[in-house]
């Protein structure tokens, strides 16, 4: 395995989350959710609590925070109110790397190893290999 340290400038499998029923790709290192289908809707993690559950309206038919009003009787009904869990345990990993820490710094320590080369063998079943100036096979 390799060392936790310099690991961090390795790419990684990033992990995902549903959000109102859309599947968003999480990545606490530059502080966004992105939508999986579609990467250019994103959600930034600025208002979102690190350590704590955060309670957002989400809008489903915009894939995204709604920011009207959100009183019961006048919330839209495309609006639902969800919540996400903390971004510690959401990505553990590119928190560490948000903050320049190694990268098994909040995962608990009977977790780290197997979190750690989960991530190694995700990345790896993604990589394509070039054949002989055939392209990507």
């Amino acid at each position: 395995m390799a060392d936790h340290k310099t690991s961090k400038s390795m790419a990684r499998k990033l992990p995902e989350y549903v959000i109102g029923g859309t599947l968003f790709t999480v990545d606490a290192r530059i502080y966004e959710f992105r939508e999986t289908a579609a990467p250019w809707n994103i959600i930034s993690m600025k208002d979102f609590w690190e350590d704590d559950s955060t309670v957002i309206p989400f809008d489903k038919e915009k894939k995204n925070i709604y920011d009207g009003n959100i009183k019961a009787g006048e919330r839209p009904e495309n609006v639902e109110i969800v919540t996400v869990p903390p971004i510690i345990e959401l990505d553990p990993i590119g928190l560490a790397r948000h903050y320049n820490l190694a990268d098994g710094t909040f995962i608990p320590k009977e977790n780290r190893e197997k979190t750690l080369s989960e991530q190694l063998i995700g990345l790896q079943q993604n990589t394509r290999t070039r054949k002989n100036g055939r392209g990507v096979k």
